[in-house]
């Protein structure tokens, strides 16, 4: 019975957190809510010249951010206090992550950790990481 219930479209378990929230949210996550809990969001590209990664963190203060790269290995870390409304009695869902986070991102071997580059700007962290000038392509001469 359970296999035939995953054949069923992910969008079939969009309301089992509202039913079953919060009395059953501690045990049995649905698909949905583990595909939301990785935070932050990352997006990802690489370029000839650079590795370019973006983390979606809207509402941090950049002092909070702390990032590191130790050779292959991107991290970020930071802690986000929980906001609380003055009257909880009203509050039917909070989706904002709030907590400490550390995202760990590994790179291409070829990054050069000398040449990082970080911008937090409108709730994005855009960090870029220069490659290492033998691993960029470059053109080369035929001699005649």
């Amino acid at each position: 019975m359970i296999s035939n219930m995953l054949r069923f479209s992910p969008a079939f378990f969009e309301g089992f957190d509202e039913v079953f929230a919060p009395e059953f949210s501690a045990y049995a996550p649905t698909r949905r809510r583990e595909r939301v809990m990785t935070y932050p969001q990352v997006n990802m590209g690489v370029t000839d010249k650079s590795v370019e990664v973006y983390l979606f963190v809207p509402g941090m203060d950049a002092s909070a951010l702390d990032v590191s790269l130790e050779k292959n290995l991107l991290s970020v870390t930071a802690k986000r206090e929980t906001v609380t409304p003055e009257d909880e009695d009203t509050m039917q869902r909070q989706e904002r992550f709030s907590g400490q986070f550390k995202r760990v991102i590994t790179l291409p071997e070829d990054v050069d950790p000398n040449k990082t580059d970080a911008v937090y700007k409108d709730g994005v962290l855009h960090i870029s990481i220069a490659k290492r000038e033998e691993s960029q392509p470059r053109k080369i001469q035929v001699n005649v």
